[in-house]
């Protein structure tokens, strides 16, 4: 038994309900972070990771969370700020922009 691989009992069963709700929250926390970066880009404001909880409503470590898997998915660019890491300015790669179609359209249901 490792920390990676809990040893578990034969009556426990997984509730696949949770991971399915906690992929959606991660997948619409995403899609908030990409149109916010998207739309301060857009409009020539630099975004940091400080202002998305204002802009998108979610807590600072969801946010920041969700920029990571944005930048490590290739969708968004985070500039490197040694002295703050939150300081660093956001914007979103090409790789994004054909997703982005179908989220613009739902950004007011967000």
């Amino acid at each position: 038994m490792t920390p990676e691989n809990p040893r578990r009992r034969a009556g426990d069963e997984l509730d696949s309900e949770c991971s399915e709700l906690v992929g959606k929250a991660g997948d619409e926390a995403r899609d908030r972070v990409l149109l916010e970066v998207w739309h301060a880009n857009r409009q020539g404001t630099p975004i940091t990771i400080w202002d998305l909880p204002k802009a998108t409503g979610l807590p600072l470590n969801a946010a920041f969370a969700a920029a990571r898997r944005l930048e490590s998915d290739r969708l968004l660019a985070i500039g490197d700020n040694p002295s703050d890491p939150f300081g660093a300015t956001l914007r979103v790669r090409k790789a994004a922009m054909s997703g982005l179609s179908g989220l613009r359209t739902t950004r007011s249901s967000i």
